[in-house]
């Protein structure tokens, strides 16, 4: 791609859209350079410089486990820090202590050590399974964990897959954790490819449930000895949820809400709340939250109620001003990208008075049917009866209200 030329054209965004929606492991794009979307996890670890060993070692253990317990097929790439170079798999090999020695070399030039994998055939290509690791020295910024697992793969274990997550909160008692759809970018660090940034800002406007995560770029620890925050980070705030997120200690006492009050804002048959103890503290927890099922939510469904009503929790806490490139886009660039101005648009894109995707926006909620029974209640109605109901502009979709609640008068726009 040159900087007077289109990525994708619209044909191409279509054909990708319907392929994914027969194959979700459909990637396209220049050889080896191929975009998907897909799954992902992402730990944001909170440490100061003296326990950056023992988080090491944390997270080499969740190496070697995703390893041999979760990927259904090998690596077929591996990143050596030393040489900052990708290595074929299966011709190199390492130990728990040259990978430690290595980072201990690594830190007396940088800040920061790598440790990561693929089973794509480039690190700029979109795969089923990648391990990407940036454990930091100092309190600078926050060290991080990102996984990219087979969206396939998960469907058929989700109850291996939900005890190696919570293994992994246990273990790494971040402060930060997101899971949900990205375009698949884990084992690109420390900057995204532009061609990918582009694919996020155009698949935005089509997926409610697409999210923007970049670890090297929004890692900013909160930690400043001056107390300075960076406001394009996580430091300031948690990004707005598409599946799954972690109410850490920190961010608990900033919400300043209690355990029951959030599970009270959250009460949803469809929302799962799983409380983790914190190990540095018995009096703390942190609240690992999934929001219904794995799903891309496509604009053309309507606005999710599940993650309205998250974005509605966090939204005090929100990181509105949060960067969502890694790359400034050159001048004169054709190509659609986020910026200072729709950065933030995209943050509160399930806002009350939010317009986004313009254009595109549809709220299908409107006039309600109990799915059990044959009456029906117009919108700004009391519910009359507890219990799952429908729209007929949306038959496969149902949203839970209980008796006594208020049906929420909605419109359905262009």
């Amino acid at each position: 791609m040159n900087d007077e030329e289109l990525f994708l054209s619209q044909e191409e965004v279509t054909d990708y859209i319907a392929e994914f929606k027969k194959n979700s492991d459909h990637i396209y794009g220049y050889e080896q350079e191929e975009f998907g979307i897909c799954p992902y996890i992402t730990f944001y670890i909170y440490h100061q410089d003296y326990e950056v060993e023992e988080v090491a070692n944390r997270i080499i253990d969740i190496y070697e486990e995703f390893e041999s317990k979760i990927i259904d097929k090998p690596f077929k790439l591996k990143y050596r820090h030393k040489t900052s170079t990708w290595k074929k798999a299966e011709k190199w090999q390492t130990t728990r202590q040259e990978l430690l020695d290595e980072m201990h070399e690594g830190y007396k030039k940088y800040s920061v050590y790598f440790i990561a994998a693929t089973t794509g055939d480039s690190d700029n290509q979109s795969a089923q399974w990648a391990f990407q690791s940036n454990i930091r020295d100092n309190g600078l910024r926050y060290s991080s964990l990102k996984l990219s697992f087979g969206e396939k793969w998960y469907k058929e274990h989700k109850k291996q897959w939900y005890q190696f997550v919570q293994h992994c909160l246990i273990k790494l008692n971040p402060i930060q954790a997101y899971s949900g759809y990205e375009v698949g970018s884990a084992a690109q660090f420390p900057m995204v490819y532009p061609e990918f940034e582009i694919v996020e800002r155009i698949f935005s406007d089509y997926f409610y449930g697409l999210d923007i995560d970049h670890p090297s770029n929004m890692s900013h620890s909160h930690d400043d000895i001056d107390g300075f925050i960076y406001t394009p980070s996580l430091a300031a705030g948690i990004r707005t949820p598409t599946w799954c997120f972690l109410l850490s200690p920190y961010w608990l006492d900033k919400l300043g809400l209690s355990e029951e009050q959030i599970r009270l804002k959250l009460d949803d048959p469809r929302i799962e709340i799983t409380k983790l103890l914190d190990p540095t503290d018995p009096e703390k927890f942190s609240l690992w939250i999934q929001l219904g099922e794995l799903s891309i939510y496509p604009v053309e469904e309507g606005i999710p109620d599940l993650l309205v009503k998250a974005n509605e929790l966090i939204k005090p806490i929100r990181c509105n001003d949060l960067k969502l490139t890694t790359l400034d886009a050159w001048d004169d660039d054709p190509n659609p990208r986020f910026d200072v101005e729709n950065s933030p648009q995209w943050i509160a894109r399930f806002d009350e008075d939010s317009g986004w995707p313009e254009g595109k926006r549809v709220n299908k909620v409107s006039n309600l049917s109990l799915e059990e029974e044959k009456f029906k209640v117009k919108g700004g109605e009391l519910c009359p009866q507890t219990g799952y109901w429908q729209t007929p502009a949306q038959p496969d979709s149902r949203q839970y209200f209980k008796q006594g609640e208020i049906i929420p008068v909605l419109t359905e726009l262009d």
